[in-house]
């Protein structure tokens, strides 16, 4: 009679006694190395150790990682290891039987802190409560040999309008897409600027886009260098985003992302309407619904090359359209944690997904300007809903706005760009965003909000006042 099924049973069943009460151990420390670990191997680990009864038997090497203390710091992935797990009889010999083995997802390689470009080099990350960032984009431009594509929302930097005047005179294309409201202002008491008016009058090869709806706008801020280069981000082209207000920019240089953003560039570009003074601009429709026609939606690659948590997402995705839902998939797909830090939140795709993510017991903490929050509801009921919502200004108490728009999900993913969580940054407004996996970016993104969350205060009742005029 076999009698070796009975007896590891009952060698499993004591076994499974004694090592229950290190589950306590194990599962926390193996959530604080999810961040560095690839996370398909890293997931299969946490669930084995939760919900298999094969645990206690797993080899010694295998649970070396168990008899940390709790509060060990993250391990490294080259500690870990967890490629493979093999069953054993209580006398160590392996037992028969495949073994059990967990997929090896290679991390994403850092882009690292500089990246070439025609002989400058250029940051590629830049936060405005380190670094002037308009200074990049001068050196960008001045080292830019053949074309220039430009999406701004409004420019107001001499600088800036100074070297683009030098690109144009040694002979490089320019092409700017601008926001029609920035080249004939709708606001009481509001002119162009300086820098616009001669930029018309310069004679630079210029068109103006309108967004959809009634408030909907062309809300851009990106830049395609000789087809090789790509900078975008939540910063304006304006004095104010240097000076005064919480921003963050990118330069980037993979060949499929800048295509990208060149092929939605050049569909805009088809989109826009050539700057003509004499004749009045693009007057908004509106229907007896009282609102105006849907636009079309962006072109989008239709790749996914991102993986996060075993979700696959787009290096970029681009509105009208298509963004929010995207966005809310990778929130759904966080196991950890959501960090928020944005200028303006309507979106009720994005708000589910917030919800969602707390009711699963996620940290999820937010930072939003103080100037939006006074008059929009949808960011006050954050607070009500029991969100950890903290209020912040710009660089300095008073001055400026926090205008950035990202996401860190489980330290390992970022979404940034000029994309606002808004109804109208989803289907009335053209906008970007850019998804980072690189660890180095998620890493310095996480350090942003964390230095925005230190200097921001907690909400209160006083904060949210009455409905007032809105900055994008």
């Amino acid at each position: 009679m076999n009698t070796r099924g009975p007896r590891l049973s009952l060698v499993a069943g004591a076994l499974l006694a004694l090592v229950m009460p290190l589950r306590a151990q194990v599962r926390p420390v193996l959530m604080s190395a999810l961040s560095v670990m690839p996370s398909a191997a890293a997931v299969s680990a946490v669930q084995s150790v939760g919900a298999s009864a094969m645990a206690p038997l797993l080899a010694a090497p295998s649970l070396a990682i168990a008899v940390l203390p709790v509060d060990a710091s993250p391990i490294p992935v080259a500690a870990v290891s967890l490629s493979v797990l093999t069953a054993r009889s209580p006398d160590g010999a392996p037992l028969s039987g495949p073994e059990l083995a967990f997929p090896s997802t290679p991390l994403p390689a850092p882009r690292g802190d500089a990246l070439a470009f025609n002989g400058q080099s250029l940051p590629t990350r830049m936060d405005s409560d380190k670094t002037q960032i308009s200074q990049h984009l001068v050196r960008a431009i001045d080292a830019t040999q053949k074309t220039l594509d430009v999406a701004i929302y409004e420019l107001a930097i001499r600088e800036i309008h100074a070297a683009l005047q030098r690109a144009k005179a040694r002979g490089v294309r320019v092409r700017i897409v601008m926001d029609q409201s920035h080249v004939f202002p709708e606001k009481q008491g509001q002119s162009r600027t300086a820098e616009v008016q001669a930029l018309i009058d310069e004679g630079f090869d210029m068109k103006m886009l309108r967004g959809g709806d009634l408030h909907g706008i062309m809300h851009n801020k990106f830049a395609v260098f000789d087809g090789e280069l790509l900078e975008t981000g939540s910063y304006n082209w304006a004095r104010a985003a240097d000076v005064q207000h919480y921003e963050n920019a990118l330069f980037l240089s993979e060949t499929a992302r800048v295509a990208s953003y060149q092929n939605y560039w050049e569909w805009m570009w088809s989109q826009a309407r050539p700057i003509d003074l004499s004749r009045p601009p693009v007057a908004v429709v509106i229907g007896e619904d009282g609102h105006g026609p849907d636009l079309p939606p962006a072109p989008q690659d239709g790749e996914k090359p991102v993986e996060f948590n075993g979700v696959g997402l787009p290096a970029e995705s681009f509105t009208p359209q298509g963004t929010a839902v995207i966005i809310a998939s990778a929130i759904d797909a966080a196991r950890l944690e959501v960090l928020v830090a944005n200028f303006s939140f309507t979106n009720a795709t994005l708000i589910e997904a917030l919800k969602r993510a707390k009711d699963r017991g996620l940290e999820v903490r937010i930072v939003f300007d103080r100037y939006q929050y006074k008059f929009l509801k949808e960011m006050a009921d954050m607070r009500d809903l029991g969100f950890d919502v903290r209020l912040s200004d710009g660089k300095g108490p008073g001055r400026g706005v926090m205008h950035n728009k990202f996401v860190v999900l489980d330290s390992k993913l970022v979404e940034t760009g000029s994309f606002n969580w808004t109804t109208n940054g989803e289907r009335n407004n053209y906008e970007n965003a850019v998804f980072l996996d690189a660890p180095d970016d998620a890493a310095s993104y996480r350090s942003y909000f964390e230095r925005i969350w230190a200097r921001a205060r907690p909400a209160t009742d006083a904060d949210h006042t009455v409905p007032a005029g809105q900055i994008e």
